[in-house]
This record gives C-alpha cells, sequence and structure tokens, in this order.
C-alpha cells in the first residue's frame, strides 16, 4: 500500500508538474483558453498534498507515538531504539 501511494503521489506531482507548464506556454502563446488544464492541476493537488501528508504522519515512534523529524535509530522524544521493520 505504502509504494502505491508513493507512485501515485509521484505521478499527481509530474502530471501537475506538466500541466501547468503546458498552461504556462499557453499564455505565453496569448491563448487564454486553459481551463483543462486548470481542473486536471486542481485534481492533482490533493493528491499530491494527501500523499505528502500520508508519508508526514507515517513517521510516528512505536513507543511514545510522537512525529519523528529525522530518520535516526533512536526517537528523539523517548529515547528508545527504533527497530527498521516498524519505522518502514
Amino acid at each position: 500500500m505504502k509504494r502505491f501511494i508513493f507512485w501515485l503521489t509521484i505521478f499527481s506531482g509530474l502530471i501537475f508538474l506538466i500541466v501547468w507548464g503546458v498552461a504556462g506556454v499557453k499564455i505565453l502563446d496569448h491563448d487564454y483558453d486553459i481551463e483543462r488544464e486548470a481542473y486536471i492541476g486542481a485534481a492533482c493537488l490533493p493528491l499530491l498534498f494527501g500523499g505528502a501528508l500520508y508519508f508526514r504522519l507515517q513517521r510516528k515512534c512505536p513507543h511514545c507515538g510522537k512525529l519523528r523529524e529525522s530518520s535516526g535509530a533512536y526517537c528523539p522524544h523517548c529515547g528508545k531504539k527504533i527497530d527498521q521493520e516498524s519505522a518502514s
């Protein structure tokens, strides 16, 4: 499931960049019909931010439940060792 969400986040980010790049080129060519690109970009944003939020919330310590700011071997809050199996 994590791998699927990871790739969905990556693809939605790439599609967002491509679509808004196309919209920018259209605007530079004085073609202001970018409604389709705006809708596609707006559909990609929740997927992009949702995936980023999912991975941010997955970085919790299994012992104290607080969010970890780093990917070290020990929790900065409780000081207990974090197993690599439970950290991923």
